[in-house]
């Protein structure tokens, strides 16, 4: 199953690579028998020595790693692999029947996508496996776009507005689908996605009138690249984000390192793309937008105005739409009670210059939540 991009995209692209990594030629047999007839070429190695060896090669897109394998494990050859700029790029799912959390954690921050507990059921391989490639493809095509976008920004043409706006409206529809696919991980989203894009719109043009240097064109920043905000979710394994029950403290440790994915990840694309405004608004918002006000949020403990301005507004917005969501573990508030938590959390939350704008609109926010329910 080749990426594809948005039309103008020329040629048929080639099968997507997938390493399968496994010293049990059994195990290796179920892998190819699974992804067989999935589109993909798959590419076998039995020890962590020759995964690097292939990996350096062949550069896949995907590689199933257990992380038991003899010599060089699955964690070392991960590391190998996210310290060498060729590599790094490849996305790694953790094969392995070590079922603890402490095992998930450190393969994750070593910079894998994902982990899959042995043993495993075959539709979950496939689906995981199509999801992380899906990523890939849509970054892919971002830089891309952005790329031809800067170029065409270089020449001063008389057709330049026109392609700009095209290639502005396709990437936004490529910012929106990577949104969407993370999103469709979480089965209590609904129309999640809709009401954050209008909610910071609003919220950002209302901070506007206490900010000489905002625009209009930062708030339609803001309202494009608020939907990226749980892109990192994509990373944490369906045991942590769909266990129907309170999450332990492990759990929640693994949980909160989604606004670290998310940002790394845009990141990324940041450093091939260059400091364009709207990647670096959409880096801070995954990234940041479980900060406090107060320094008690995370993943960096970030405090007051060091948080970025559209992280903030974000916060907000988030906390909003989840308090007046319904949730298997709680009903839909009002808008009173919501209302209430955020004039409670203004200087140890939030930020309360966005809840005094929060309050200006309150009622065009309510509104678009009552419109917009799921």
């Amino acid at each position: 199953m080749g990426g594809t991009c948005p039309p103008g995209e020329a040629g048929i692209p080639p099968p997507e690579q997938v390493l399968l990594v496994d010293d049990t030629p059994a195990n290796l047999q179920i892998l190819h028998q699974t992804l067989r007839g999935q589109g993909y070429r798959l590419l076998v190695a039995r020890s962590g020595e020759q995964a690097v060896e292939i990996a350096r090669k062949a550069r896949p897109e995907l590689i199933l790693l257990d992380i038991m394998i003899p010599g060089m494990d699955g964690y070392a050859v991960c590391r190998v692999l996210k310290e060498a700029p060729a590599t790094r790029d490849i996305a790694i799912i953790f094969l392995s029947a070590l079922d603890d959390t402490a095992a998930k954690v450190r393969g994750l921050e070593l910079g894998a996508v994902d982990y899959i507990s042995k043993p495993f059921q075959a539709a979950e391989v496939i689906a995981r496996v199509e999801t992380h490639l899906k990523v890939r493809r849509l970054e892919q095509c971002l830089t891309r776009a952005n790329t031809e976008l800067r170029e065409l920004n270089e020449r001063l043409e008389d057709k330049v507005l026109e392609r700009t706006m095209q290639l502005m409206r396709g990437r936004d529809g490529i910012i929106y689908g990577m949104a969407r696919l993370a999103e469709a991980r979480d089965n209590e989203t609904g129309r999640h996605l809709d009401r954050m894009s209008r909610y910071s719109e609003l919220l950002a043009r209302q901070m506007t009138r206490a900010h000489a240097g905002l625009d209009e064109g930062w708030v339609v920043t803001v309202r494009t690249t608020a939907v990226l905000h749980d892109i990192g979710k994509i990373g944490i394994p369906d045991a942590v984000l769909h266990k129907p029950g309170r999450l332990d403290e492990a759990e929640r440790r693994i949980m909160n390192r989604h606004p670290a994915i998310g940002g790394d990840a845009l990141e990324e694309i940041q450093l091939r793309w260059g400091n364009d405004p709207f990647l670096v608004t959409a880096t801070e918002i995954a990234a940041s937008h479980h900060e406090k006000w107060d320094g008690s949020g995370y993943p960096r403990g970030l405090e007051g105005e060091d948080i970025p301005l559209a992280a903030r507004i974000v916060a907000v917005a988030d906390v909003y739409d989840a308090l007046r969501t319904e949730r298997v573990y709680k009903p839909a508030w009002d808008h009173h009670r919501a209302r209430q938590v955020i004039v409670e959390g203004a200087g140890s939350h939030f930020d309360p210059q966005v809840v005094e704008a929060f309050l200006a609109i309150e009622d065009e926010l309510e509104t678009i939540s009552t419109q917009w329910a799921d």
